[in-house]
């Protein structure tokens, strides 16, 4: 298989690795590798690898490790040195590497334990059990992540893959189209929308007509346990930490003003605060943020009715915090002078 800016060789080891458990490139590793473009991680900007390999614990409660885990062992007694470092989150059978190979290239290689979830609390954490790899494709997001390109078995010499494509997203990728992959996509979680505004952004996507209906009527009828003027300590971590961390991606690694655009035409922002959802000037001051070095994401939630309420919800650092609590006391003597919105 010929992936732009990864050796084939690199390819081979972790198939080799893997042995003889089914393994992947999924995710947005196949959808840019079929947009002709090199799939990075977004904060460390190196080539990122999205894996997954199908195997699990032997029966209920097994000590065994989930497949995942047992190939980052495998790669690590086999890097000579080249793997920097990983990090195992064992609630989903995942693990993130960073490794060398080759003459200094480095990768980043995320790979997942094949799995289902499901969601008994909308925009909760989901429950995972260990499943196939078209379970896998299902948990997605949007059709143009649902596809899979097999690795060829045990290292042997690279073939062209068949893509597996049970959802439709090369269709979709042609039409430049987002289609969420089931009618509780949002419900679930929330932050799905707020990842397809980044994608609209990026690659000049636009949100199908029956995702965006689903986007409309789910926050119209609010389907999630916690309400705004509910405690912000209660909130899910899909309207909390997890959204935080998928506006922080918005805002520092896409083009914001337009990501910002889409998600705010979709009703998106009511996920943070109506007022928000109303606000008109959100580009101006995120503007004077960026020249003067403060963080966006506080740019933009000052203006929300409860900003302090907002911040703790999110679980904004600290510093963040006190920066936001500058901000507002300027911005509400501002006003009172007649010399802001």
């Amino acid at each position: 298989m010929d992936l732009p800016g990864v050796p084939s060789e690199l390819l081979q080891r972790i198939a080799a690795a893997a042995g003889t458990a089914p393994i992947a490139l999924v995710g947005g590793a196949v959808r840019d590798l079929l947009l002709h473009r090199v799939h990075q991680d977004p904060w460390r900007g190196l080539p990122d690898l999205d894996l997954v390999v199908q195997g699990a614990p032997g029966a209920e409660g097994s000590a065994e490790a989930p497949a995942a885990v047992q190939l980052a062992r495998t790669l690590e007694d086999q890097a000579d040195g080249c793997l920097l470092a990983w990090r195992e989150h064992g609630a989903y059978g995942t693990v993130e590497l960073e490794l060398v190979f080759g003459a200094g290239g480095r990768f980043c290689l995320d790979v997942a334990t094949a799995r289902q979830e499901r969601y008994p609390v909308a925009a909760a954490n989901p429950v995972v059990r260990f499943g196939s790899l078209l379970d896998d494709l299902a948990r997605r997001d949007f059709s143009i992540n649902a596809m899979a390109l097999p690795l060829a078995p045990g290292g042997s010499a690279a073939t062209q893959p068949d893509l597996l494509d049970p959802h439709g997203g090369q269709a979709d990728l042609s039409e430049r189209r987002l289609r969420l992959l089931h009618g509780g996509s949002l419900r679930d979680d929330p932050t799905r929308l707020v990842r397809g505004a980044r994608y609209g952004a990026r690659l000049g996507f636009r949100l199908d007509a029956a995702s965006l209906e689903q986007a409309r009527r789910t926050l119209a009828d609010w389907p999630w346990p916690w309400r705004h003027g509910d405690a912000p300590e209660r909130a899910p971590a899909a309207l909390a930490t997890r959204l935080r961390m998928e506006l922080e991606l918005l805002l520092e690694r896409e083009p914001w003003p337009r990501a910002l655009e889409l998600l705010q035409g979709w009703g998106g922002l009511m996920l943070l605060d109506p007022a928000l959802q109303a606000d008109r000037h959100w580009r101006r001051r995120l503007h004077w943020a960026e020249r003067f070095g403060v963080p966006k994401l506080v740019a933009l939630i000052v203006a929300a009715d409860d900003p302090h309420a907002l911040a703790r919800r999110l679980q904004l650092p600290h510093h963040q915090q006190t920066l936001l609590a500058g901000l507002d006391e300027l911005r509400r003597r501002l006003q009172q002078a007649g010399l802001a919105e």
